[in-house]
This record gives C-alpha cells, structure tokens and sequence, in this order.
C-alpha cells in the first residue's frame, strides 16, 4: 500500500543545472515532498537530505536511521586516488591468497586489469624522490633507466601522475625517464623564500605585494606560470599524496566526425563516465545512462618535442579540452551517450602515426562492455567494504551517486575483423560528479536517471511504494534492470554501523 505521508526535503547544489534536475526527480515521483534549500539545522534536520557533502548535517542522521541522507560520511577509500590504489592493492593481495579470481586484476593471458599498475608517492619536496626510487619505486627506476636508453623513434613506457586529492586534472603529468620526473616534482616545489629574507629593507607596500602574491602562488590564483600546462598546476607542500600508474597502452579510439559518407580518418581517445548509485550497506546500481567524453584533440602516441609533452591528446577530462587553437570546445561536441557509438569504427593507434580500423560497434559489443564495466565498478566498492577501513562506512540510512571513470583499449590481440570485448580499467570514483559536463543534450537522459535513485533508493526507505510498482515486491537482485538502474552487485556491513 502506497505511503501519503508528506516528507520533508533538503536539496541544495552549487549547480543550478543539478539543483533542478533533483527537485523535478523528486516532485515527479514521490506522492507528497515538501522541498527546501535553505540549510537544515543540526538538532532537527529534514527526513531527507540531497544535497552537496559540505551543506548537509550529519549528527542525526548518525544517530537516528530513521533519516535518508545522500552520502556516506566516509568514503575517502574510493575518491581519493592514492587510498583507492591502496585499498585494491590491499584486496587483490587477499584475494589472491583466497585463490579467488578478480575482474580487478591483470588477466594472465596479458592484456590490462581492472586498475593500472602503480604506486602511491608521499613527496612533500622534490629531493625526497632519491631515496624513493631507491626504495619503494625501485621497479619503476628500473624502467625509467631502460626508457633513457631509447632513441627518440623507439616505443618507451610512459607514467602518469596525479595528485591524490586533486581533481579537475590539476596536477596531472606524463613522464618516461627520471629526469622528466623530477622536473614534474621541480615545478610544483614553492618559490623560494631566499629573495624574501633578503629584501627585509622593502618598505610595507612591497611587503604587502609580496604576501599577496604568495598566497595567490599557494592557491593557485595566478595563472601567470601556469599558461603553458593550461593553469593545472600544484604545490607538493600542500598535497603530498601522489599516484604514479603505467600509461595504458592501446586505448580505444573513435572518430567523432565518421558517417555514412564520412569514413573514420582521426582517432580521438576518450573515457566512459559511468554513474554508479550506492546503497545503504550496502548495493551497487549503474545507470544505463554511460556517457563517453572524448579528447578535443586527435590522439598520437606520447612522444616530447624539445623538452615538452602535449596533454591535450592523452587528457579527456572535459574542463581541459580546446581545439586546434586553443579555443574551449563545446561540451555537447565532445560528450556522447555511450548507446550512441553503436555502428562508429573502433580505431587503434600505430606505431607510424597513422589509425588502423578493428571493427565495427554492435549492440552486442555494447551490452558485453556495459556488463564488463558493471563488474569493475561493483568489485571496486567490495574492495572498499572489505579493505578500506576506516576510509569507506557504508551506513543503512544513506545513498551516494560517485561518477566513476574509466577507460577501454585493446587486449594484446585481436581479430582484424572482429571487435573484441575490449579490457575496462578503472580510473577514478568522483564524489558530487559535474552532472553539467553531460550537457544540454542529454539533460533529459539525467533527469530520468535521478528519478531512478528516487525509486530505488529513497521511495523504498521511507516505505513508500507507486500503485504501478506494486506488482513488483520482489527485491532486485544482480543483473536486473529497473528504472534505468542495474544491479551489479551487493554485500553486507560487518558489524554494525551507528555510534558508540
């Protein structure tokens, strides 16, 4: 029997275009919601809060099950880069032990896991690198030493870099050699205080000017320096936990501009934004709703010309793409719905430049990936339960919508004629995804998957039940597709959640 009681609402976003599309979710499908953005208090804070992690209150929720908050409090063990390669790591060592397969690790046969080989850097200056490659990164020494033996045409191993508590690809770099690491580490060091000691004698204005512009240097306010990397830079002082992984080889290229009378010409690399809804403790959900978001530029295999390295072909996050001339890019040319590649050219990139054709997407490709991506993401969230301590609690009274990234290429062979399933690797879990990157487009595609997380995650906890569902008590269980969700995988909490 359907609920009527009324429920009160929290629901606040910095993004108007996110904001909306919730409150539309929510009228559209609960019986009866009254709606707010004004902050909720501590002591008596609405039944439900959807909202942004900095503007909702926590204390009740904590001590109270009975109200619905839409993130978990902790969950660093996911999107923090340097804790969620920890946390894998952790859990495929264990499940190895177990003699327990895992869609997370490297296929013996060859080819790429789930999440890139690598390690977890903790730098607050550049001369801490030495006895780092001595010790922990020795393995990755090793490989830089060969890469530096290599002439300028030979094929090297390339890394890359990323900050562990960056986002918006602030901080992310490409290296081969060790020279070209620590010249990464270099750049990010703070300006020197020596100057400063010696200018004691400078009047007050040219003190105050000074202490201006170290504190915009320290929040990356002047972009002055950052021109050429496309103001991404940052301050090891500041951020100290980084990651390093294996460029991934043979990425998945596609032609943005092929059609009927347009065969494919230019590979562009692109990743998968897919939208992965959390559970209580706890079940894992991914949209239909995948979305692919391509480079602006064509890829080419990294290569530095006089000193420099080109991002823009290698980079794919949304906020960084410009064209030919430097100019932003329309978001809506370069974000696709992942259903919609149905029928483009699989390219791949050769060793002279050029793109070679590997097949053509067909609805069974899709679904095989779709599923694929499904398995990566829901053994993710396990490793997280069982290995991320105190860095992921999945409590009953609480649902989280991560964007997760990640990213297909080619197993080490393939048919010339057929595409093969390709090899999904998992780059990163976003907390509070930037809906807006889907574009105008696709809006309507957000606000039906939003109605979706009403339905399996809100209507349910506050017993509240459609005449037109209730015909389906049965709960879901893995692989069913409902409301533009599928399951993909569930679990238990050890222990109980709630406080001491």
């Amino acid at each position: 029997m359907a609920s009527t009681e009324p429920i009160t609402a929290f629901v606040s976003f910095p993004s108007p275009y996110t904001e909306t599309l919730l409150v539309r979710a929510l009228a559209a499908t609960l019986p009866a919601v009254s709606i707010s953005n004004d902050p909720p208090s501590e002591e008596n804070p609405p039944k439900l809060q959807w909202a942004d992690y900095d503007l909702m209150t926590f204390d009740k929720p904590h001590a109270n099950d009975s109200y619905l908050i839409s993130s978990y409090v902790y969950r660093k063990a996911l999107i923090r880069k340097h804790q969620l390669h920890t946390t894998v790591a952790e859990y495929l060592a264990k499940s190895s032990h177990r003699g327990e397969s895992s869609v997370l690790a490297a296929p013996a046969s060859g080819g790429v896991g789930g999440i890139p080989k690598g390690w977890t850097v903790d730098v607050q200056f550049a001369d801490e690198l030495d006895e780092l490659l001595m010790d922990d990164l020795y393995e990755l020494q090793e490989t830089m030493d060969a890469n530096a033996q290599l002439g300028d045409d030979e094929e090297r191993q390339w890394f890359i870099l990323k900050p562990g508590f960056a986002d918006r690809a602030q901080g992310i770099r490409m290296f081969s050699t060790e020279d070209e690491l620590r010249a990464i580490f270099e750049e990010f060091e703070p300006p020197s205080d020596d100057e400063d000691d010696e200018d004691d004698e400078d009047d007050d204005e040219d003190d105050d000017e000074s202490a201006l512009a170290k504190q915009a240097a320290a929040t990356n306010l002047d972009d002055d320096d950052d021109d050429e990397e496309g103001g991404t830079n940052v301050l090891i002082s500041q951020l100290r936990h980084f990651v390093i992984q294996e460029y991934l080889p043979r990425p998945m290229l596609f032609d943005l501009e092929e059609s009927a009378t347009s065969p494919a010409v230019l590979g562009q690399k692109f990743h998968l934004r897919a939208y992965a809804l959390v559970t209580g403790g706890w079940t894992v959900h991914v949209a239909h709703t995948m979305l692919a978001l391509f480079s602006g530029a064509p890829y080419a295999s990294p290569q530095t010309v006089d000193g420099e390295l080109d991002l823009r072909p290698h980079l794919t996050n949304t906020c960084l793409q410009t064209d030919g001339f430097g100019a932003p890019v329309v978001q809506d040319d370069l974000v696709r719905l992942f259903w919609d590649l149905e029928g483009l050219t699989a390219l791949a990139a050769t060793p002279n430049g050029r793109y070679a054709p590997r097949g053509k997407v067909t609805a069974e490709w899709l679904e095989a990936t779709f599923a694929k991506v499904g398995a990566v993401i829901a053994e993710s969230v396990k490793a997280g339960a069982e290995c991320g301590s105190f860095g992921l609690q999945l409590m009953p009274n609480a649902f989280e919508i991560f964007g997760v990234d990640l990213i297909l290429s080619f197993p080490p062979t393939t048919s010339a004629s057929t595409l093969p399933t390709p090899d999904v690797t998992l780059l990163e879990f976003n907390a509070s995804p930037d809906f807006q990157q889907t574009g105008e487009t696709l809006r309507h595609k957000l606000l039906d998957m939003f109605k979706g997380v009403v339905q399996i995650s809100i209507a349910p906890f506050f017993g509240i039940q459609r005449e037109e569902e209730e015909d389906r008590e049965k709960p879901m269980e893995i692989g069913d597709e409902r409301h533009g969700w599928r399951m993909v995988g569930k679990g238990e909490v050890r222990g109980n959640w709630g406080p001491n």
